[in-house]
């Protein structure tokens, strides 16, 4: 049990911030007024969690080694899986509940800035340690990601769903 709890890393600094952000996350999402199913919900948090472990992990972490993440970098702690998976799946689930295409950058400006904030308060905080990354270079990522790759999800997954 020791070595669980010791693997969790929870002594990072800094770590009360992915924390928080992950169960408010959680909590408005489960208790948000839904315009979204379960299932899509489901979905759309599964996908979002897969493409931002592989981009995040795989390809900025180890492949370009730009940012490490907690206190101990061969550790992957509940800080690193919740900044990985929960905040980005919990931020595509609200944006996608609320998103209606005639307010689009509206909600792509909002949910850029409130992603951007994000990332801003783990690097003050000390969780996230910048080698040779800029945090405004993810506003492009934020861009295309709320722009065009979730509403581009939510209707594939929908015309999947008619067609079946």
């Amino acid at each position: 049990m020791d070595k669980f709890i010791e693997n969790l890393d929870l002594s990072s600094k800094g770590i009360w911030v992915p924390i928080s952000l992950g169960v408010i996350m959680l909590a408005y999402v489960f208790f948000m007024p839904k315009r979204l199913s379960w299932g899509e919900i489901y979905f759309i948090f599964c996908t979002t969690d897969y493409v931002a472990i592989v981009i995040d992990v795989f390809i900025m972490l180890n492949y370009l080694d730009v940012f490490d993440l907690g206190h101990d970098i061969q550790k992957e702690g509940i800080g690193d899986f919740i900044s990985y998976a929960i905040i980005p799946s919990c931020y595509a689930v609200i944006y996608l509940n609320y998103f209606k295409q005639e307010k689009k950058w509206l909600y792509i400006v909002l949910f850029t800035i409130l992603s951007s904030l994000s990332e801003w308060a783990l690097v003050q905080v000390g969780y996230m340690k910048l080698k040779g990354w800029q945090t405004w270079w993810s506003i492009p990522v934020f861009i295309v990601v709320y722009g065009y790759w979730l509403p581009w999800q939510l209707s594939l997954l929908r015309k999947v769903q008619r067609s079946v």
